[in-house]
């Protein structure tokens, strides 16, 4: 990764890694690769863009799913919507509104979305700052510092999720507790599944040398996220299917590049979302308002230890190109 380039394109600075005064193509070939550095269910990386002249096409890739712990997908949407709003992200600290269809052919569920340009825009330095988190962003193992993050901190975070359609939900001490035991209890009931647990370690000890998974030597084990220092907080929306839990992954994606510009850490906990009786705990916390999505565990990281990117497949492998006819786009929701 290049440094920030000191020479204005525009009267603007462009952000780390991007090219200098893109044209739409090499803008839309250039977010795809920005978009492999998105989080995903045990670094699953369940996406594959396909790449065009005039729009770049997400797609949900099957073979990477969690049979297991996700048999709807649910995670697997969501983890492509993170990464979907990673390429948005790239595409503002370049100077290009992004343009997005999502879900654009019924008769193709595996296509997400397709992503475009619609005209340039200034770029703020707020793009910038998300553009820079791309690359810093990680799964946070280090531990929480006992401090709480200042309420307009928290405020900025919820607007995150708003930009995004979703709804950041912040527990108190009663809610903590009573979500903590729900993740703690989905996490006893999936551990005694013998495929969960074989499902489980093929993704979560892997060899140091693999591009994706999560390599052994970075993982804690489960449960020490359960921590009561930090802020826990639900992030939810209004449904329960597709549409939504690629929003949510936007939205997943919004938060955490807004906290690690602040110097935020994030940790996902995904156990109480994958069983029906852990959703259905958080669902009665939201007092039946809206569809829980994931549960964050947000604070101050303490240190400079444990701190660990995980791998990435080869962008080749997860990147190809467009042979489709291109379509019109429909102007990015505000």
């Amino acid at each position: 990764m290049t440094g920030p380039d000191t020479e204005h394109t525009n009267g603007h600075r462009p952000a780390f890694g991007l090219p200098h005064e893109p044209d739409p193509a090499s803008a839309l070939s250039t977010a795809a690769l920005v978009a492999l550095h998105a989080p995903s269910v045990h670094n699953t990386q369940p996406w594959h863009w396909r790449v065009g002249t005039d729009r770049v096409d997400l797609y949900a890739d099957e073979r990477w799913r969690l049979r297991v712990a996700d048999p709807d997908g649910r995670l697997l949407v969501l983890s492509c919507g993170a990464a979907l709003h990673h390429a948005r992200v790239a595409l503002r600290a370049m100077g290009f509104l992004p343009s997005v269809r999502r879900f654009p052919d019924r008769t193709r569920p595996d296509l997400l979305a397709s992503l475009a340009v619609d005209k340039p825009i200034p770029v703020t330095a707020q793009a910038l700052d998300l553009m820079r988190a791309t690359t810093a962003r990680h799964t946070d193992r280090r531990g929480i510092a006992d401090s709480p993050v200042p309420e307009r901190t928290l405020a900025v975070l919820r607007e995150a999720a708003g930009s995004e359609g979703a709804w950041l939900h912040l527990l108190n001490d009663d809610q903590v507790r009573t979500v903590v035991a729900a993740a703690a209890r989905a996490e006893a009931v999936e551990m005694g599944d013998a495929a969960f647990r074989r499902e489980l370690d093929s993704w979560t000890n892997r060899p140091a040398d693999v591009t994706v998974g999560i390599p052994a030597t970075v993982h804690p084990p489960r449960g020490d996220e359960y921590s009561r220092t930090g802020h826990y907080a639900v992030l939810y929306g209004s449904g329960d299917r597709p549409t939504a839990w690629l929003r949510a992954g936007e939205a997943l994606s919004a938060v955490w590049l807004t906290a690690t510009a602040h110097g935020l850490a994030i940790r996902p906990i995904s156990a109480v979302i994958e069983i029906p009786a852990g959703r259905a705990v958080l669902h009665k916390v939201l007092s039946g308002v809206g569809s829980p999505y994931l549960m964050l565990r947000i604070g101050v990281p303490v240190g400079t230890n444990g701190v660990s990117m995980t791998p990435r497949r080869p962008a080749e492998e997860s990147v190809g190109l467009l042979t489709e006819p291109a379509d019109e786009a429909a102007s990015e929701a505000p």
